[in-house]
């Protein structure tokens, strides 16, 4: 059995903290408050592979400037910490967010990362062509070739959006850089959120895209694309080994998210069911090599957000 992380989507919490991001809708006449202590917090169960995570997000938040203009008014600088705990292991680091504009959001992160030896984490590999399907992952570890490991996670992550109508697009890249220490001549490694074996010393490429239909204030519908790719160099195979596996994914699916209730800057605020439930377009094992592809990828969350500062102190 294999455990989330997510990053932050992300790469869950990328996935999930987005969506108070995609319609942050104050009530009217509600000014931003100029400072701001906040936490945010998810709880994800995932299915395909199977994943149990919670992840928390907790910093001072502060506004740039005042403009009541849609493209201006949404900007902030948010300085805090991000931690993601699962059965697996652990990831916690300093991360800071930028939104000059309503449209755009830059997020810099670095993280320790450190695994238990649970649940067959982690393990390591000589080669990206070596194979890490489920059961030999559960055999491996079965056998005692997962072991506790520790280093330290990288990630700038721009993010685009914007508000059409009742339509909310939005696409979210990400370049992220990982250095571990693996055991002894190994390369690579498995990672249980991205699902995929990574270069020990080396960078991923993601990207995330949303279409959501904003049919009612605490409804959003729509579809979720997913893309995953690792950037392995000729120093993660071996000598004279062929260069040839594509060990990245594609996913595409649905996408909904129901909001309980909506009351701003308060200790409990928006708390939110989302269900992501998609199909493997690309996976090495997960379009039907090891699983059919008509079995999807499902993703369960609940988040909230608490304003932790009282009135005075945010003006």
């Amino acid at each position: 059995m294999t455990f989330l992380m997510i990053r932050a989507f992300p790469l869950l919490i990328a996935l999930l903290l987005s969506v108070p991001a995609f319609a942050q809708s104050p009530r009217l006449g509600t000014q931003a408050p100029s400072n701001r202590l906040i936490l945010h917090n998810v709880a994800i169960l995932r299915l395909n592979p199977l994943g149990l995570e919670n992840q928390t997000r907790f910093g001072y938040q502060s506004v740039l400037y005042r403009n009541d203009s849609a493209l201006f008014r949404d900007n902030y600088l948010y300085l805090g910490a991000s931690s993601k705990l699962n059965p697996a292991g652990i990831k916690i680091g300093p991360m800071v967010e930028l939104q000059p504009l309503s449209v755009f959001t830059l997020r810099l992160l670095g993280e320790y990362v450190g695994f238990f030896s649970t649940f067959n984490a982690m393990q390591s590999f000589s080669s990206p062509n070596q194979e890490y399907s489920d059961a030999l992952l559960a055999a491996r570890g079965a056998s005692g070739e997962n072991y506790a490991a520790s280093g330290l996670h990288f990630m700038i992550e721009p993010l685009l959006q914007m508000k059409v109508g009742p339509l909310l697009l939005r696409n979210r890249f990400s370049l992220e850089y990982w250095s571990m220490a693996l055991r002894g001549t190994d390369r690579v490694w498995y990672d249980p959120t991205p699902d995929t074996l990574l270069p020990g010393r080396g960078f991923t490429l993601g990207n995330e895209a949303d279409i959501l239909f904003a049919g009612r204030p605490s409804l959003l519908l729509g579809a979720r694309y997913n893309l995953l790719k690792p950037l392995y160099r000729a120093r993660d195979f071996a000598a004279g080994e062929v260069e040839s596996r594509n060990n990245g994914y594609q996913r595409l699916g649905l996408l909904a998210a129901y909001i309980f209730w909506e009351e701003p800057y308060t200790a409990f605020n928006r708390p939110t069911l989302l269900l992501n439930v998609a199909w493997y377009l690309q996976h090495r094992y997960r379009a039907g090599a090891e699983v059919s592809r008509s079995v999807p990828y499902v993703a369960l969350a609940f988040s909230f957000q608490s304003d932790l500062l009282d009135g005075a102190a945010r003006n």
